[in-house]
């Protein structure tokens, strides 16, 4: 890792942004508690005059407190700033602004960027976001399929009941998809390529399909002998997180 980048001011400045902003939308006081003990830093931030008080009672100088502790850290230890860089809750935001930074510190950011669900997605869908992008950081592509079945389940059921479309309980991922894909007022046009969108609309639900056969026979959600291979576990990851990405855009939800 190319870790000597975060010494450079010039540098490291958009970065630092990125991290603070990330930080700001995310970090609740558990999250900074955890990441004091992870750094060493803990007592500098339980100490810090502010942060933790201004986050509490959301004062309008959280924002600068936050710039404070990662200057600090910027100042005392940049492995601390390595763990804001790759916190669960940083990383996927850091992709999606800063994709080449991050690729010029020598993290691999060759696969569709991570999903940063709304604030109207349920605890289930956040959680399983965040299980999905750890366990593709730490174990590979493989293990996070079964993490990525469940949100995409999650978030499409509450789309659609969101929208007022009828879908049974236990309505599959794939039933879940159709009913949305077909009766949801958005997904009823797009533009002057329909036809050609479409095709690409109904391929994704054969993509939903084939994700519900690997997370039940080839992923770790069960004692399965034969996991998907890396390359074929990325192509899934990257082939859902489209799906979501497209959807999050449309139904703006």
């Amino acid at each position: 890792m190319n870790h000597h980048l975060l010494q450079d001011a010039a540098w490291r400045g958009p970065l630092m942004l990125a991290m603070q902003r990330a930080i700001v939308a995310e970090f609740n006081a558990t999250d900074w508690h955890e990441l004091g003990y992870l750094t060493g830093f803990h007592d500098y931030i339980q100490g810090h005059s502010r942060l933790l008080r201004s986050l509490g009672f959301g004062d309008d100088d959280y924002g600068a407190c936050v710039f404070q502790v990662l200057q600090y850290f910027s100042n005392h230890d940049t492995r601390a700033l390595v763990a804001v860089i790759e916190h669960q809750k940083i990383y996927p935001h850091l992709q999606q602004a800063l994709a080449d930074k991050l690729i010029e510190l020598g993290y691999q950011v060759g696969q569709v960027p991570a999903v940063l669900p709304s604030a109207s997605a349920s605890d289930v869908v956040h959680r399983a976001l965040m299980d999905a992008d750890n366990l593709l950081a730490t174990s590979g592509a493989p293990s996070a399929i079964d993490r990525l079945h469940t949100a995409m389940h999650g978030y499409l059921k509450s789309a659609c009941r969101d929208s007022a479309i009828a879908i049974a309980g236990d309505a599959t991922l794939t039933q879940a998809y159709k009913a949305l894909r077909t009766h949801h007022p958005s997904l009823q046009s797009f533009g002057a390529h329909e036809s050609e969108v479409g095709k690409i609309l109904t391929s994704f639900a054969s993509v939903l399909d084939a994700l519900n056969t690997l997370r039940n026979h080839g992923s770790v959600a069960h004692p399965n002998d034969n996991l998907v291979e890396m390359a074929e576990g990325a192509l899934v990851v990257n082939a859902v997180r489209t799906i979501f990405h497209y959807l999050n855009q449309k139904l703006a939800i």
